[in-house]
C-alpha cells in the first residue's frame, strides 16, 4: 500500500506522540509499504526550531520505504491562545496543501490531537476521495476543555461538530484506550473504532535487566512532557515532605509548566528536586534505569481516568516499579500487571508515603519491577503495527 501518515508531532521531537507515530511509520515501511510522512519541522515542546530547521517552507528527507516532508509552522515559546491557533493553523493549512499536491495514496492515516491539522487533511482527503483512518491519542476537544486550554463555548461547540464529522468521514478510527473507543463509536453513530494501545517501546523492552544503583539516594524519576495535564505539583509537595530523607526526585523533560515548577521549587528551597532538559529517545532508557522508581502522574480530572500514559508501559519495560498517581484505565493496568503502586492523583502526602514504602521495602520494589517487566514483554509497541496494518488495509479496500 501507499500510505500517507500525517502527524503534527514526529521524531526527532521527544514525546509519546512522536514515539507512537515513528514506530508506526517505521513498522509499515519495514513491512514493505510505501510510506510518506507529513509533519512539522521539529520545534515541540519548547516552541523553538531545532538546529537546521525553520528557515525553509519544507524540508524533505528520504529513507528506504519512507519519505518525510517537514513543514514550517508558526512556532513560538509563548503559549498564548493566539499563538497556539497560529501554530496549529499553519500546520493544518500546510498539511492540507501537501496532501492535495502529493501523489495520491491508497489510504491516509491522520493523528489527533491537535485537531486542526487532522481536519485540514480530512478535507483534502475528501476532495481527492482518499480513504481516511484517524488515530486518536487524546479525546479532543474534551481534553482541551477539561484542562482549561479551550474555554470559549462557541469554539467548543464548533470543535465538537468537527470531531463528529471527522469520525463519520473516517473509515476506521484507532484509539489508545477502550473508553476512547466507546466515546468514538457514540459520537460517530456507528461502530468504527479499533483499540490500538500504545504499548512499550521495543528498544526499552530489549534492554538488559539491570538493578538500580546500590549507592546514593533513592531516586524517583519522571521523563516526559512537563505540561498542565500531568499534575506535577504533586512532586513539589512530596519533595518538601521528604526533604530530610535520602530521597531525590528528578524530572526529565520540557513543557508549558516547567518554568512555573522550577520557580516554585526554588521558592520552597527544594534541594532534593532536580530538573533536567529532555533527551533523545535513544537516551531515555539509560535515565529510566538510573532511577529506583518512576512516577506516572496525571491531574485529578474525571476525563483523564480514560487515559493510559505511555510512560507506564515504559516504566514496566525497564523493570522499575511505577508509582501511578491516577485513576481509571492506567490505575487498572498497574494493578492488573502488578507493576506498580496506585495512589490518588495530585496527592503529595500519598506520593511521599509511597516513596517511603518502596525505599524501605527493597523486596517489594523488586517484585513490582519483575511483574511489570514480564507484562511489558507482551505489550511491545511493534505488535500494534500488525493491527494498524489491518485497519489501513480495511480502509483502502475498494
Amino acid at each position: 500500500m501507499r500510505v500517507t501518515v500525517v502527524s503534527q508531532y514526529f521524531p526527532p521531537e521527544p514525546g509519546a506522540t512522536q514515539n507512537r507515530l515513528g514506530t508506526f511509520a517505521d513498522g509499515l515501511a519495514a513491512r514493505g509499504h510505501d510510506v510518506e510522512v507529513v509533519c512539522e519541522q521539529p520545534c515541540h515542546p519548547a516552541g523553538v526550531f531545532q538546529p537546521g530547521f525553520g528557515r525553509r517552507p519544507m524540508a524533505v528527507e528520504h529513507a528506504p520505504g519512507r519519505t518525510v516532508r517537514r513543514l514550517w509552522v508558526a512556532a513560538s515559546p509563548k503559549k498564548t491562545t493566539v499563538r497556539r491557533l497560529a501554530f496549529y493553523g499553519t500546520f493544518a493549512a500546510g498539511a492540507a496543501v501537501a496532501v492535495l499536491a502529493a501523489r495520491r495514496p491508497d489510504v491516509l492515516l491522520a493523528s489527533s490531537p491537535p485537531l486542526p491539522g487532522v481536519l485540514g487533511v480530512a478535507a483534502a482527503a475528501r476532495v481527492r476521495s482518499i480513504p481516511l483512518v484517524t488515530d486518536v491519542r487524546d479525546l479532543w476537544p474534551a481534553a482541551a476543555e477539561a484542562l482549561g486550554e479551550l474555554s470559549n463555548p462557541r469554539l467548543v461547540t464548533l470543535f465538537e461538530r468537527a470531531e463528529r464529522a471527522l469520525y463519520r468521514q473516517s473509515c476506521v478510527v484507532t484509539a489508545t484506550t477502550r473508553p476512547f473507543c466507546t466515546h468514538i463509536d457514540r459520537v460517530a453513530g456507528r461502530p468504527v473504532s479499533v483499540h490500538l494501545p500504545n504499548g512499550a517501546l521495543d528498544e526499552l523492552v530489549a534492554l538488559p535487566d539491570v538493578p538500580p544503583p546500590a549507592a546514593g539516594p533513592f531516586v524517583v524519576g519522571y521523563a516526559g512532557n512537563l505540561g498542565i495535564a500531568q499534575g506535577l505539583g504533586i512532586v513539589l509537595d512530596a519533595a518538601e515532605a521528604l526533604r530530610y530523607e535520602s530521597v531525590r526526585f528528578v524530572l526529565l523533560g520540557d513543557g508549558a509548566s516547567k518554568a512555573e515548577l522550577v520557580a516554585e521549587a526554588d521558592r520552597r528551597g527544594l534541594r532534593n528536586l532536580e530538573f533536567r532538559p529532555g533527551v533523545p529517545v535513544a537516551e531515555v532508557g539509560r535515565f529510566l534505569q538510573s532511577c529506583h522508581a518512576l512516577l506516572i502522574p496525571l491531574r485529578d480530572h474525571p476525563l483523564l481516568g480514560d487515559f493510559i500514559p505511555s510512560k507506564l508501559y515504559d516504566a514496566m519495560a525497564v523493570g522499575r516499579p511505577a508509582i501511578v498517581a491516577l485513576r481509571g484505565e492506567g490505575a487498572a493496568l498497574a494493578h492488573d500487571s502488578g507493576g506498580g503502586l496506585v495512589i490518588e492523583p495530585e496527592d503529595g502526602p500519598a506520593l511521599a508515603a509511597a516513596v517511603r514504602h518502596l525505599h524501605g521495602n527493597p523486596e517489594l520494589a523488586r517484585r513490582l519491577a519483575g511483574a511489570g517487566r514480564a507484562a511489558a514483554a507482551g505489550l511491545v509497541r511493534s505488535r500494534q503495527v500488525e493491527r494498524l496494518e489491518a485497519a489501513l488495509a480495511q480502509a483502502a479496500r475498494p
